[in-house]
């Protein structure tokens, strides 16, 4: 059984091409109203999508704006008994981690931080890390940021990238998503409603057999007799919707939703190591209050992982 069942996402919110929220994000890549860009190589034509409304001049930039159209509005939020609070962070390894401190430090929310980690960890692995930081504290606040938009020309050239002649690729795409983890007699004391309990939770740490996703799904079927509606970050990769697809085999009868998969990766791209946190904020927006729904979520490391919520408001 997960370790992790009692813990709660209080709040969670997402930065991404369609939008700056999570409410806004999902409502403008559901309207399909061009959320995609082209980009031409050569003779080829690969999709992409970028954050338009951040200032593109370099990665550092990038990622600065990004956090702060990210953590304000969760600070915001956040109620006043639980400021300041620790911040654990994932970011792509080319940012110094020492000149992004200093921004952070001469920000106007840097008051609201009680203590800034920055992971060395992406997809599942911060994930997991995130998880194990909320022994100590009352609550965690985890942004994990990243673009494979600015790494879409090593994509192209590996033919992982999609493209007109290659549908089995990554969307390149850019964007961040934080959520701040809580306990349960942190929301009974402060009497606070979370967004959703996790009710559930486990990692699969060697998927390159492709059976990941299979044998996530016999341990959460012992526990559980229907996971309700799905939603997933899996890619069109080969590696991503093989594993899928022997997972439905391994315990259909778990899944009835198992065909009608929401997947965060059509709605804006691939956006690397935030896709966990922001598939989970995208479930908490979307799924039925009082009803389980599951997460499979996937990374490039070859690592899978279950998450079963069940939102509470």
């Amino acid at each position: 059984m997960s370790i992790y069942q009692h813990q709660y996402i209080l709040d969670s919110d997402i930065v991404v091409p369609t939008g700056m929220n999570t409410e806004l994000a999902i409502a403008i890549a559901r309207a399909d109203i061009d959320r995609f860009a082209t980009y031409e190589d050569g003779n080829e034509k690969y999709t992409i999508a970028s954050l338009e409304f951040v200032d593109q001049t370099c990665l550092m930039t990038k990622v600065q704006e990004t956090l702060n159209v990210l953590i304000t509005p969760l600070l915001d939020r956040l109620h006043i008994s639980l400021k300041p609070l620790p911040l654990l962070l994932s970011v792509p390894h080319e940012i110094s981690e020492h000149d992004l401190r200093n921004w952070i430090d001469e920000s106007d929310f840097s008051d609201y931080l009680s203590n800034i980690k920055f992971s060395k960890n992406s997809g599942n692995a911060f994930l997991q890390e995130c998880l194990n930081s909320l022994a100590e504290p009352d609550a965690i606040m985890c942004i994990a940021i990243d673009s494979l938009y600015e790494k879409k020309e090593a994509l192209m050239s590996s033919r992982d990238a999609m493209s007109g002649t290659n549908p089995w690729g990554v969307l390149a795409s850019e964007g961040g998503a934080g959520m701040v983890l809580t306990k349960r007699n942190v929301l009974d004391t402060l009497k606070l409603i979370p967004q959703s309990k996790i009710v559930y939770s486990q990692f699969d740490w060697h998927s390159s057999d492709r059976r990941g996703c299979a044998r996530l799904i016999r341990a959460a079927s012992k526990h559980h007799d229907n996971l309700g509606p799905i939603y997933s970050d899996m890619t069109n990769q080969r590696a991503h919707t093989e594993d899928y697809g022997f997972a439905i085999g391994a315990r259909s009868e778990v899944i009835p939703y198992a065909q009608q998969v929401t997947l965060t990766n059509e709605f804006w791209g691939t956006i690397g190591g935030g896709s966990g946190i922001a598939t989970l904020a995208t479930m908490n927006h979307l799924s039925t209050v009082g009803v389980l729904s599951t997460a499979f979520l996937f990374d490039q490391n070859n690592t899978r992982s279950l998450f079963i919520l069940n939102r509470e408001k």
